[in-house]
């Protein structure tokens, strides 16, 4: 088969001229390759051709991802420098490897593929979007959106104004100048949402600014277009065609298939998937969309974008179709996307100094402009400066919608190669630039420290009075987690003279969505049975039923969070710092009746880890073996033997006193040997010690021992001496006697329960009879915490 290449076609299509590659070729049939040892020629057969192509984009990008990673270097940098390696300015240099690997006649497949895997990209950001929040955000934050749109907009049109005549070389007509500047000028809600999602900042404030901000910014620019090319239209008719053809088109996807879809969800049985059909059904008329939208708007990512938009994101619908399809587009049809951006930018094109040099002037402009109108936005909202400036340069990021655009107005002939190739090599650098510089300087953990904060030193239990309030915060995973959670709560209930506040969160993690959320449970909410919302009306069902029923005076504060495990830890301490919360409890992560897979409780555990290691008051673990609200009586130990950790358990236990429930045993272990500990540490042990017992000198229900050990064999043996005697062991994360737990620590499997906790959560220690509550005082500012008067 002998292929030809000609100069391309322009086709005019209304007051549009497209810009298409031709290639002749003398047809017949092509039989199969039998391989080499036929001595055929497999290269010459489209589809090993088209395989190679996307093992070397595989490969490639992922090489180059590998290589720049230690440079902090996300993969949008990486991928765009795999398709430029692969494209005429570096292999492509060597003609026989572009006639071998990407010839002309192999091209036209690999470019449907390309913008087939873009069009399920958008698809997939969109399925993730919560509009809904988002915008409920962005009401309050209206200046940011604007200000980093509208401002560099306007100056980039001056200037593109004044610079007109240098900018002709590249541009044709003043209507597409406009155009241009609105496209650089945007910010695009999937775009920053990836690279949110990358820099583990979606449960943070400059996440949720950037997020909320891009959502805002992209509404406005999509009506100012609109507008825009209704009035460029030849005559009024044609403006009214396409408003009309705009309308029906969201009609039919708001009234007529997003009804469809919500039916699916409805008949589909609970606990039951989403059928295969409905997903292949929803994956297919994705297409059917596009190509609508591509026919009647001349764009055919708005169909994909519009389908996502109305698939209610989260589970059940949107986390199968991201799971079945999230991989498969971004590690296989977006790199194909990349090469193909590549393969249109052409280093060597660079070759007019004067035009391209206003070209990247103009997009230097709109990216400054952009910072300092963020910048003015923010600071008149009061946020920190840090965090606007960090803001400005993420609403700054250009992606795969930014680089489709440009495509398209080199596609019309809009744009020349050689500004096309200069705008993608600009943004390259922008992100190259920007993105290390937010991975490394911003750090989320400085703002719940610092910006949110009340009070200057931590909360614990030790600090708050026995007649104030007591605000617990505990995390829900599962429905089985709250007969434990409500049992632990009740006996914490001093119901004589202080009241108890819970804020009971259902945590979700983010499948299938972007943006994460933490809202306040609201029990006439409608939800679908697979909804998680749905398992968050029995989990706050059991818990108002309490709050209704309890002995004492108990309020209740219930939200759902959905949000990734990984970050999530960063909304529970933000929730804990603005609500003066002393106290959080989680489940231990083994205790879950879930079915759940080693990855599942990895993840788990890193949460409870994570929040030990950031929250602003004291963390509870609870191991749960069966504890339950009772009506008969509790029985509850506390080993006690020294540190903040074991201050924190026993500040519990002596508002547990006031519960007459609760037989309480205190366990107090004297360490001689262990000489490490200071004189103030040693003080503050006795204080609380004292105040313990002098509360309940009268107390029937309250027990002390003492026991004095040498080693850690004695201290071994006397912790073992608890078992099967008790409901409930409270113990300190890190005791006083440090010297006997480093003789331990190698035995110890879970970290986050320390050495006695460990041991007491070891089912051959107990045999799962006993519950277990680790206790650890915040680990932010321990070292400022001082006992009041």
């Amino acid at each position: 088969m002998k292929t030809y290449s000609s100069p391309p076609i322009f086709v005019k299509r209304g007051n549009s001229t497209f810009v298409y590659p031709t290639v002749c070729f003398s047809y017949q049939e092509e039989k199969r390759a039998h391989g080499i040892f036929y001595k055929a020629n497999v290269l010459e057969f489209i589809y090993p051709v088209f395989t190679i192509q996307i093992i070397l984009a595989f490969l490639v990008s992922w090489t180059v991802y590998f290589v720049l990673r230690p440079l902090r270097q996300p993969r949008f940098v990486c991928n765009i420098l795999a398709g430029i390696i692969l494209g005429p300015s570096v292999l492509g240099r060597n003609k026989a490897f572009m006639e071998t690997f990407f010839p002309p006649k192999e091209m036209l497949i690999f470019n449907t593929v390309a913008r087939l895997g873009t069009a399920y990209l958008i698809f997939i950001i969109a399925v993730k979007m919560d509009v809904k929040t988002l915008l409920s955000s962005a009401k309050k934050i209206w200046p940011i959106g604007l200000c980093s749109y509208i401002f560099p907009f306007v100056i980039t049109l001056i200037f593109s104004s004044a610079m007109y005549k240098e900018l002709s070389a590249c541009l044709k007509g003043m209507n597409m100048v406009t155009f241009l500047c609105g496209a650089i000028s945007v910010t695009y809600f999937p775009v920053v949402a990836q690279f949110i999602e990358e820099l583990d900042l979606l449960t943070t404030e400059l996440g949720q600014l950037a997020l909320s901000s891009s959502m805002l910014i992209q509404m406005t620019s999509h009506a100012i277009t609109i507008i825009g090319v209704a009035v460029t239209r030849d005559s009024y008719i044609h403006s009214i065609y396409y408003f009309l053809a705009i309308c029906a088109t969201i009609i039919l996807a708001v009234y007529v298939i997003r009804p469809a879809i919500l039916l699916s969800i409805k008949i589909t049985p609970e606990g039951k998937p989403i059928k295969e059909v409905y997903v292949i059904a929803i994956l297919i008329g994705t297409l059917i969309m596009a190509v609508i939208t591509d026919v009647m708007w001349y764009d055919f990512l708005s169909g994909a974008l519009l389908t996502g938009l109305i698939i209610p994101d989260g589970p059940p619908l949107g986390a199968i179709l991201v799971e079945k399809s999230e991989l498969m587009v971004m590690e296989i049809f977006l790199p194909l996307f990349f090469v193909q951006v590549g393969y249109l930018t052409d280093v060597s094109s660079l070759q007019n100094i004067k035009a391209v040099t206003v070209v990247l002037l103009l997009v230097t402009v709109c990216c400054l402009t952009k910072i300092i109108g963020t910048l003015l936005a923010s600071l008149y909202l009061n946020i920190k400066f840090q965090t606007a400036l960090f803001l400005g340069l993420i609403l700054n990021f250009k992606g795969v919608v930014d680089l489709t655009t440009f495509h398209r107005f080199q596609s019309r002939n809009i744009l020349e190669k050689r500004c096309y190739t200069a705008l993608v090599l600009f943004n390259l650098l922008v992100v190259a630039i920007f993105y290390p510089l937010i991975e490394f300087f911003y750090k989320p953990r400085i703002r719940l420290a610092g910006r949110y904060s009340k009070t200057k030193y931590s909360r614990a239990l030790q600090s708050t009075p026995q007649a104030e309030e007591l605000r617990a915060l505990t995390c829900i995973y599962h429905e089985n987690n709250v007969p434990g959670m409500i049992a632990l709560l009740d006996a914490s209930n001093h119901r004589a003279i202080s009241p108890l506040c819970a804020y009971v969160v259902h945590v979700v993690d983010l499948v299938g969505r972007t943006a994460p959320s933490l809202l306040p449970y609201k029990g006439k909410t409608r939800m679908s049975n697979h909804d998680p919302c749905s398992s968050s009306s029995r989990i706050m069902s059991a818990f108002i039923n309490y709050s209704k029923t309890a002995s004492g005076r108990v309020s209740l504060q219930p939200f759902t969070m959905v949000a990734p495990f990984r970050t999530m830890h960063n909304i529970i301490c933000n929730l804990a710092e603005e609500n003066l919360i002393p106290f959080i409890i989680v489940p231990f992560h083994e205790n879950q009746i879930l079915d759940l897979n080693s990855k599942q409780k990895g993840v788990l555990q890193d949460f409870n880890s994570q929040l030990q290691a950031h929250a602003p008051c004291t963390v509870g673990i609870l191991y749960d073996r069966g504890l339950q609200p009772r009506l008969n009586k509790c029985r509850i130990v506390v080993v006690f033997i020294g540190g903040a950790d074991d201050r924190e358990a026993l500040a519990l236990a002596i508002r547990m006193s006031g519960n007459p429930d609760m037989n309480i045993t205190m366990l107090r272990i004297n360490s001689a040997k262990d000489k490490d500990r200071s004189i103030t540490e040693a003080q503050l042990d006795e204080l609380l010690v004292k105040e313990f017992i002098d509360n309940n000198l009268n107390n029937p229900r309250i027990l002390c021992q003492q026991v004095s050990v040498n080693d850690s064999l004695q201290m071994l043996n006397a912790v073992q001496s608890l078992r099967r005697n008790y409901d409930l062991v409270m113990v300190g994360k890190n005791s006083g006697a440090r010297a006997f737990e480093k003789d331990l620590t190698e035995w110890v499997e879970y970290a986050e329960l320390g050495v006695i906790g460990d041991m007491l959560a070891s089912t051959d220690f107990y045999n799962e009879m006993t519950s277990v509550l680790v206790m650890e005082h915040c680990a932010v500012v321990n070292k400022s915490f001082s006992i009041p008067s």
